[in-house]
């Protein structure tokens, strides 16, 4: 892959080589990478690339690095998911390196999804990387969202299955043309997100709901009342972390501010509690008030907060 383009903007004295990272740079490159998470994140991250690679279920082409005289000075990361998305690890530098090459680097890999069919790639920061969101801003990146990463314990799940009107289908391919028709009508008027609207076809949005975590049918929802589809409600399991993730619950817009979504996320909590898992994890975006409030009333706590980043590529 060529990436000559990149130094139209930029002397050419200003920058190293930049390209896919060669064997011998690959440790040093996700090291580099990695190198502002903690020990266990860092390590456990380096393991699992590593062993996508090994399997071919990443590209290594995603893993672009800038040589100076030798020496590995700076690495980026994108990793093509399920969906045509894809999340991209901000670039990193050695310390004396300008940051004219970690733009240089963004570029680059943001030229090489583009090549790839990626509708958009997302990037996560947190509050006190002002350098990475400067960069990634300079780069094409949009602010999307403040995402706050909340959990729920087995102590607050209800021991029994919430009093409720709804009905709970369980999907199956006889359904998937419901689901996608309930599921894009949950899309209206959200408050989670509202940017992405159109950024993909439902069908892609599925498919990377469907990547999350362990796919199990019995944890895809349809939601009823009256007769009619209401809403849809989708857990993942990740039985290697003890958790269930709720990927995604919504009710139409016509029908919100009846009290459903806590029904719903106790019913969520309720299966989390069937399947033996300890904890029920989510992801919501912080301007999304109703939303927060309705988790903290079901016991949810935050972990964590991160900024998202989007940019969109021809693909969508």
């Amino acid at each position: 892959m060529e990436f000559g383009y990149l130094f139209d903007m930029f002397p050419i004295d200003d920058h190293p080589p930049i390209g896919p990272v060669s064997d011998k740079h690959l440790p040093e490159a996700l090291r580099l990478v990695f190198g502002r998470l903690s020990p266990d994140d860092r390590t456990a991250q380096e393991e699992a690339i590593l062993a996508e690679m090994a399997a071919a279920e990443i590209s290594a082409l995603g893993l672009i690095g800038a040589v100076r005289e030798g020496r590995l000075v700076g690495a980026v990361l994108s990793q093509v998911q399920p969906g045509k998305t894809a999340l991209v690890w901000p670039s990193r530098l050695v310390p004396d390196e300008p940051p004219t090459t970690a733009a240089g680097l963004l570029e680059a890999a943001c030229g090489s999804l583009d090549t790839q069919g990626v509708c958009m790639a997302q990037a996560l920061t947190s509050g006190t990387q002002k350098a990475d969101a400067q960069l990634l801003q300079a780069g094409g990146f949009e602010p999307l969202a403040d995402l706050l990463y909340l959990v729920s314990f087995r102590e607050d799940f209800p021991d029994k299955p919430p009093d409720t009107q709804l009905q709970f289908e369980t999907y199956s391919s006889a359904t998937h043309d419901r689901l996608a028709r309930v599921l894009e009508a949950t899309y209206k008027q959200t408050l989670d997100c509202p940017a992405l609207n159109g950024v993909r076809q439902i069908e892609d949005i599925l498919v990377g709901y469907r990547s999350t975590g362990e796919f199990i049918p019995d944890y895809w929802l349809i939601i009823r009342n009256g007769g009619k589809d209401v809403g849809c409600l989708l857990l993942a399991d990740h039985r290697q972390h003890d958790n269930m993730e709720l990927v995604y619950m919504g009710v139409v817009s016509s029908l919100r501010g009846r009290g459903w979504g806590i029904q719903i996320t106790r019913q969520a909590q309720w299966l989390t509690r069937q399947a033996g898992r300890r904890r029920l994890v989510l992801a919501v975006d912080a301007g999304n008030a109703p939303a927060v409030r309705m988790y903290c009333e079901a016991g949810f706590q935050t972990w964590d907060r991160r900024s998202v980043y989007l940019r969109c590529f021809r693909g969508g």
